[in-house]
């Protein structure tokens, strides 16, 4: 009688399809580790390729200044002169 009752009211799950989820669901983390390692190794590329981006962007900025600025006193040298002359 109480076997008649319980498939009224559910499903019965059997040890077989426990283990088979709990197997997958191994597989799954392990592959989701796995994808971890590699967004690691990616994020540190991206972080070493941006400091280099970023140490050469820094050696250029110094000689442009140095260029506009004296191009800048140039340019007011000769102003003053034709305004002056």
């Amino acid at each position: 009688m109480n076997d008649d009752h319980d498939d009224r009211l559910g499903v019965r799950i059997g040890a077989r399809e426990i283990y088979d989820e709990v197997v997958g669901l191994r597989g799954d983390v392990q592959r989701l580790g796995q994808q971890g390692e590699t967004v690691d190794e990616t994020l540190e590329d991206h972080e070493t390729r941006i400091r280099g981006l970023e140490s050469e962007r820094g050696k250029f900025a110094l000689p442009v200044a140095l260029i506009t600025a004296v191009a800048t006193v140039v340019a007011a040298g000769i102003t003053v002169v034709k305004v002056a002359g």
